[in-house]
């Protein structure tokens, strides 16, 4: 494997371009549960793993990661055009932290389409659906405004998760990565599905063409919790996505101008 390369700048070259790979298969992923695909992104991964089996020069291996760059930025805006046409622009929307006095299910990960369907399977049960984590923008799509069970954010970053799944009280859905080893304190209620799974958890099988994922089984044991434990009852402002910024440009560059604003924050994840 690449972690045998004695060359270390070709091994970290290699391991370089298998990360970008993972990140645009994941985007690439999203976008074709929707119907969104672009034959190029899937003939460049090919292009790129085959390139880990090569001898290539270190100039043509810098050459191929910086063309995994040019692949993510196409692959973000295909998923981009899939969230956005799916379930509508983004809008700046306020999101509860706080919690009900239902059971809940806590969802994370990026799947929307997941998300879209475990709120129409629990319409109407007496529990509600929570975000957690990278799931928190979901909110900002209206798409999803219209679920009342869409009850707000739990909790906050990835690294938290133990303890804030200990405190949920009712079962947990990952739909895709940043899932940490599992406690015994909350294992026999932690879900997984679509490309992610953990050793002893329960996966979700994926929807068969045609059809839904089957959150029944979720939903059952969430009737049998407790309501989450508030961990804090406020408001998130989020939604800034590009044609929200684009329409208030102009409000921008006058608070610049007036210094209103004084700085920006660039912050990457």
């Amino acid at each position: 494997g690449i972690l045998s390369t004695e060359d270390e700048d070709v091994r970290s070259l290699r391991s370089l371009l298998l990360f970008g790979l993972k990140g645009i298969s994941a985007y690439a992923h999203h976008a074709a549960v929707l119907g969104f695909e672009d034959i190029a992104i899937y003939n460049f991964v090919m292009e790129g793993l085959a390139s880990t089996t090569k001898k290539l020069t270190v100039d043509e291996m810098v050459a191929m990661v910086l063309k995994a760059g040019d692949t993510a930025v196409t692959t973000m805006a295909l998923l981009d055009k899939a969230n956005r046409e799916t379930y509508g622009e983004p809008e700046i929307t306020q999101v509860k932290t706080g919690v009900r006095k239902n059971p809940g299910i806590l969802i994370s990960g990026h799947d929307l389409l997941d998300l879209a369907e475990l709120l129409e399977q629990t319409k109407g049960t007496g529990v509600d659906v929570y975000t957690h984590s990278e799931m928190l923008p979901a909110h900002y799509y209206p798409y999803f405004k219209k679920y009342e069970n869409l009850a707000g954010n739990y909790g906050g970053s990835w690294w938290h998760q133990a303890a804030e799944f200990e405190s949920f009280n009712g079962p947990i859905l990952m739909t895709t990565n940043c899932i940490i080893p599992v406690r015994d304190s909350y294992r026999d209620r932690i879900f997984t599905t679509g490309v992610v799974a953990y050793p002893g958890t329960k996966h979700i099988p994926a929807r068969k063409p045609g059809g839904k994922k089957d959150f029944s089984e979720i939903i059952a044991l969430a009737r049998k919790c407790q309501p989450p434990v508030e961990l804090e009852n406020g408001t998130i402002t989020g939604g800034f996505a590009h044609t929200q910024v684009t329409l208030l440009a102009d409000k921008v560059v006058d608070a610049v101008k007036s210094g209103a604003i004084k700085r920006f924050v660039v912050m990457a994840g």
